[in-house]
């Protein structure tokens, strides 16, 4: 007994070292001795909040204004997905305003209004008095094009220079382009984007520069050339394709993305340092996030560990189950997530929407597929009743509810402090602002009856309990993720073979369905742990149903 509670100290304890060491890496890289990086507010002339990141060079002032960039993230994010890229611009000694958009983050909702929160944002970095407003760059990612472009639309005069990252001009909500609209303009779209001919036409992603949209904006009766000059950059219609073999999200992981916009932005605008493209530091920004990442749910279930000591003496039940009765039942609830992800989404879309009480865009269509495929499998197994062994419902609850909250504490401080969330790629792990908690509060029974309900018809089918600890774990991810790893692999694997997703149209959900990946293994290890600790999974289903309200809740946009 005395053995397993060092050992579930030690997990705490160096579970909480790696998370807070990765958020002081990321925060470190971020900021740098040379950048100061804070949280600000303005208001809009709709009267509406928004909230951003300032990345200021300490040169930067009244005296001595330097060169501006106003950064934009795209659809389903937050200002910290243009970290990586702020990071590079602040070295070089511009001034990086990354807003929320509205509707996401911090940001007053609705999404999609005001431009986006685009034409605001600008206005706000150029009363900076340390900007000079004669040498501003706009950069946006997805959507976060579309927030420039409303921008540069709002501000003519107001910019010299333009990136679209796996975004286009014309699309809705977005002016149409021209040869002299939007200024100096780079477009920098991945050969496989999920998104393809909706943002440019039938030719792109894989020939992009054949599409007639992007050549009307090149001015070019030919093909566009990628990595071919048009145009002037003294006068400012200078144009430049680039098309690197990216998926669109990518752009924000790899030098693809933030390479050409760094020399973009070196050859458009003037007063900043002469670092060389080349020299970048965000990896280790990446890291860092990536570490703390790994380590919250850890931290979750070594707390959980530590609550628990009396049952993790529990012998685990030998291997005997008769596998091959259920083998068609274990299919059929591995597969059945994954092929109904779409169809219960798209139809979500259509009947419910949002409304004052289901604000969240794709937190409605994630809460109605969760709550059918909870009723799906939930038949379709049977489960038996909750084993007789287990912690009563409410030591349940409160060892959950201290377990997330052990995260949680350090992650808001890390928010609030130094301005970075654990994350990698787009998976991020926010804290709730105010006015989420309350979306928090509605959602949390649709998605903690998912992981119990989902918990307990897995546990029927094979115990959790059965066989070797790491065998089970393996087990439960392969039954709960198993089908959108093979969703995404089919997805994808048409992408690279011919260009375009075998489901057309279904670029976004593509995306987000990658995010379900690791969500899915951390329900499996809350839910493995919890078996064959306590003999139940009621506990680990409590921590992932918290857990998985707060990821969904913190990061999706409201859309009204």
């Amino acid at each position: 007994m005395m053995g397993q509670r060092k050992t579930a100290v030690g997990v705490v304890l160096v579970a909480f070292i790696v998370l807070l060491g990765g958020l002081w890496l990321a925060a470190r890289v971020q900021g740098g001795p040379d950048v100061r990086v804070e949280a600000v507010t303005f208001t809009g002339r709709s009267g509406a909040h928004m909230r951003a990141l300032l990345f200021r060079p300490a040169a930067a002032d009244a005296k001595r204004p330097a060169p501006g960039i106003l950064a934009f993230h795209g659809y389903l994010n937050s200002a910290e997905m243009q970290g990586n890229f702020a990071t590079e611009y602040a070295r070089r000694g511009y001034v990086v305003l990354a807003p929320d958009q509205r509707g996401h983050g911090s940001s007053d909702p609705a999404t999609f209004a005001d431009g986006f929160g685009g034409p605001d944002a600008l206005a706000y970095l150029r009363s900076l008095p340390f900007v000079d407003k004669d040498n501003i760059g706009l950069e946006g990612h997805s959507m976060g094009g579309w927030a420039v472009l409303s921008a540069a639309a709002a501000f003519p005069d107001g910019y010299r220079a333009l990136v679209l990252e796996g975004s286009s001009v014309g699309a809705p909500f977005a002016p149409e382009g021209s040869t002299t609209f939007p200024r100096n303009l780079l477009v920098v779209y991945g050969r496989y984007d999920e998104f393809g001919g909706f943002m440019w036409g039938p030719g792109a992603p894989s020939a992009t520069g054949t599409n007639l949209k992007l050549r009307r904006t090149f001015g070019s009766a030919a093909p566009v050339e990628p990595g071919r000059l048009y145009g002037d950059m003294s006068k400012g219609n200078a144009r430049m394709l680039l098309t690197p073999p990216v998926v669109h999200a990518w752009l924000h992981e790899s030098s693809a993305g933030i390479t050409p916009a760094l020399s973009w932005f070196a050859r458009t605008l003037q007063g900043a340092k002469a670092l060389p493209v080349d020299d970048q530091i965000w990896p280790w920004r990446e890291l860092g996030g990536a570490l703390a990442l790994v380590a919250a749910p850890v931290l979750m279930l070594g707390v959980m560990a530590l609550l628990l000591p009396g049952r993790m003496s529990a012998q685990a039940q030998p291997d005997t189950l008769p596998r091959r009765a259920h083998a068609g039942r274990m299919a059929l609830f591995a597969l059945l997530p994954a092929v109904l992800f779409i169809p219960l989404s798209a139809l979500e879309e259509v009947t419910i929407g949002q409304n004052g009480l289901l604000r969240q865009t794709f937190t409605n269509q994630y809460a109605l597929w969760a709550l059918v495929c909870a009723g799906l499998g939930w038949i379709m197994v049977r489960p038996t009743a909750e084993p007789a062994v287990g912690v009563r419902p409410g030591k349940a609850v409160l060892v959950a509810v201290l377990a997330v909250c052990a995260a949680y504490g350090p992650i808001l401080l890390a928010d609030r402090l130094v301005h970075v969330n654990p994350a990698w790629w787009f998976i991020t792990i926010r804290p709730l602002t105010l006015a989420r908690l309350r979306d928090f509060v509605v959602y949390l029974p649709c998605f903690t009856l998912f992981t119990w309900a989902t918990l307990r018809a897995l546990d029927t089918l094979w115990p959790l309990d059965q066989g070797r600890a790491a065998m089970a774990f393996f087990r439960a991810c392969a039954l709960l993720g198993g089908g959108f790893a093979l969703f995404l692999l089919v997805q994808y694997g048409t992408l690279w073979l011919t260009g375009h997703l075998l489901i057309a149209g279904e670029g976004l959900r593509t995306i987000t369905a990658i995010g379900f990946i690791p969500v899915f293994i951390t329900v499996a290890g809350f839910g493995t742990a919890s078996r064959r600790w306590t003999g139940s999974v009621l506990t680990g289903a409590l921590v992932s149903g918290l857990f998985v309200t707060w990821l969904f809740t913190a990061t999706q946009p409201i859309g009204v």
